[in-house]
């Protein structure tokens, strides 16, 4: 670690990269880290001992709970909640209104997957990118302008795509997040997905810079 691209912060005890950007109303704890090359939104904030590391993309209006990381390029959209001890994983892109619970796991690579449980069959293969759909934190934030919707429950393991909206996620029966149950569109947390709608992607300088064997 090349500390003399970074500066330390005192009063939080925390240490920044000098290149880290970031919009207006950033805030965070203490004893925090990020890596060159993370840029932030407007109204970011992050909880104690959060880790972002380089190639990070945080857009506006998230909250980071204390004790969570990211480890490599990652990006996380808008109005998002990421709870404490949640890791984001490399090459994850997590969309707009997705609630992460506590000690979750965005898993995308093959190295990181966690082993099945005995008569448990894994996935046949592992994405090199992976995404988290999206979902306002809770039926009484409604966004301004609906969005799609994922729910990934408590200490959830997520290996690959959460293709289908307005769906809960969690392990069961196996030790990685499935498809539970849709919602019904008269549930208070079902968001109807405006016409339209385009979900984020990585700029293609990041994926050449930190994922050069990725191939859309």
């Amino acid at each position: 670690m090349d500390w003399s691209a970074y500066e330390h912060h005192a009063p939080s005890g925390s240490w920044i990269a000098k290149d880290f950007a970031h919009g207006a109303g950033f805030d965070h704890g203490l004893q925090c880290i990020i890596d060159p090359d993370v840029v932030v939104g407007a109204d970011v904030r992050l909880g104690h001992r959060v880790h972002l590391a380089s190639g990070t993309r945080v857009l506006d209006d998230v909250e980071i709970a204390d004790d969570c990381v990211t480890t490599g390029i990652c990006l996380i959209g808008n109005h998002v909640r990421v709870r404490t001890g949640s890791c984001v994983s490399k090459s994850v892109i997590v969309d707009d209104w997705c609630f992460i619970a506590a000690r979750h796991h965005e898993l995308a690579h093959q190295e990181h997957r966690s082993r099945p449980s005995a008569g448990a069959q894994a996935p046949a293969h592992h994405p090199l990118r992976l995404r988290l759909g999206d979902r306002q934190p809770g039926p009484t934030r409604a966004p301004a302008s609906p969005s799609p919707s994922a729910i990934v429950g408590y200490g959830s393991h997520v290996v690959l795509d959460l293709e289908v909206p307005n769906a809960v996620y969690y392990n069961k029966p196996n030790p990685w997040a499935e498809l539970q149950f849709e919602l019904a569109p008269d549930n208070p947390a079902y968001i109807e997905i405006p016409a339209g709608y385009v979900p984020h992607e990585f700029d293609p300088a990041l994926l050449t810079k930190y994922l050069p064997h990725y191939r859309p």
